[in-house]
């Protein structure tokens, strides 16, 4: 998102980073890497936690209009943020809320600090108004069009070959094994679902070693007996795949799936829906008004133990389906028992998904878009110099 955005700036504004794990000098652009190019200076960390020791002194030193940037508030808060004098730059502040309830437990503070709170969802912004009567600014996550984008029937076809899924009904995901994705709800409903289909593949973007998992994901596959019926890409965390690859992997699913807790936005969502691919998420957090609202591009997976739609925005709600977790913030939990019923009858009925492919496409490309998301941006920094 950085990249992108002061990137797409730079005919009206002279932009900087201050680069979090870069400790260089500071590097003037155009910066040049195999795959991207930054059009931004660089400007290299400092010795305390998310560069806190440098932000004053670099504001001061550029003569710096606006700061701002893209963290979650508990790492702010935690780093020392409120500390941190950001004077004279106005301030800006774009932040996630991953679960319901509350944000992690005092990190409001961080959005009063700033002059501007940027909510990356609705749902963030809508939560942080309820509970704590602090007006946001919404923009969204965008993806590009030039990098995700279905491929025609003959280009899947040969896709198919070369991964050998032929003739299979494929479910994806794109997810880190970390406590969050909760992939165990991934495993759990997929075993359930295969048990009666040799026709159907599970396919995992994800590292089986990350350094965050909570449990070992190949011993769970093994203990259910479906080691057959699962591929891993081979991408990891140290060695990701590139942007050409990862828009393969999109487009070798027939259903993206998404077991997770919460979101703070969903990128890995809008880029399926860019590639034509439904997708079937945990019916937390963002999921409504990426897949449901407006413009239905797939279906929202019900809370365990819950018989209706989850209520939005999820704030002072007692619900069966949620545990809380880390900073007091809840966690959805996923019905593996609904997410096997919503798969069985696309399974049975693939023209509902022929439809969530064309709403797909058409609603990535409504609200999405750089295009779309980047007039955002510019209309909020020039309120902000006014």
């Amino acid at each position: 998102m950085t990249w992108n955005i002061l990137n797409r700036l730079k005919k009206n504004y002279n932009c900087m980073c201050i680069g979090h794990n870069y400790f260089g000098e500071t590097i003037h652009p155009p910066i040049k890497f195999p795959n991207r190019e930054l059009n931004f200076k660089l400007i290299g960390t400092g010795r305390a936690k998310y560069s806190m020791d440098v932000i004053s002194s670099e504001i001061k030193k550029n003569e710096i209009d606006i700061f701002g940037g893209l963290l979650d508030t508990f790492m702010l808060y935690e780093a020392g943020f409120l500390k941190v004098d950001t004077s004279p730059a106005k301030t800006f502040w774009y932040y996630p809320s991953d679960g319901g309830g509350v944000l992690p437990r005092n990190c409001e503070t961080i959005l009063k600090k700033v002059n501007v709170p940027v909510a990356m969802s609705k749902f963030a912004r809508d939560q942080v108004k309820k509970v704590y009567n602090i007006d946001s600014k919404y923009i969204p996550h965008a993806y590009n069009q030039k990098t995700f984008y279905p491929l025609n029937i003959e280009e899947k076809q040969k896709l198919r070959q070369k991964w050998l899924l032929m003739n299979k009904f494929v479910i994806g995901t794109v997810a880190r094994n970390q406590g969050r994705k909760m992939l165990d709800k991934t495993i759990k409903a997929f075993a359930l679902f295969a048990k009666d289909k040799p026709d159907v593949v599970l396919l995992m973007h994800t590292d089986s070693n990350d350094p965050a998992q909570v449990f070992d994901l190949k011993a769970l596959i093994n203990r259910f007996g479906i080691r057959n019926k699962v591929l891993f890409t081979g991408g990891s965390f140290y060695r990701p795949f590139s942007y050409s690859e990862m828009n393969d992997v999109y487009n070798l699913m027939d259903v993206f799936f998404l077991s997770t807790s919460g979101e703070g936005f969903g990128v890995p969502i809008i880029e399926a829906m860019g590639c034509g691919i439904p997708q079937f998420v945990t019916d937390y957090t963002t999921t409504k008004e990426l897949v449901i609202d407006n413009i239905k591009t797939g279906k929202a997976i019900k809370l365990a133990g819950e018989k209706t739609d989850c209520p939005y925005p999820h704030t002072n709600e007692i619900l069966d389906g949620t545990m809380t977790g880390s900073w007091d913030v809840e966690r959805g939990i996923m019905s593996i028992y609904d997410a096997v019923k919503q798969l069985n009858i696309v399974y049975k009925d693939k023209s509902i998904l022929e439809t969530y492919s064309k709403n797909s496409l058409k609603k990535a490309k409504k609200y999405y878009t750089w295009d779309v998301v980047m007039p955002m941006w510019d209309k909020l920094f020039k309120e902000m110099l006014k």
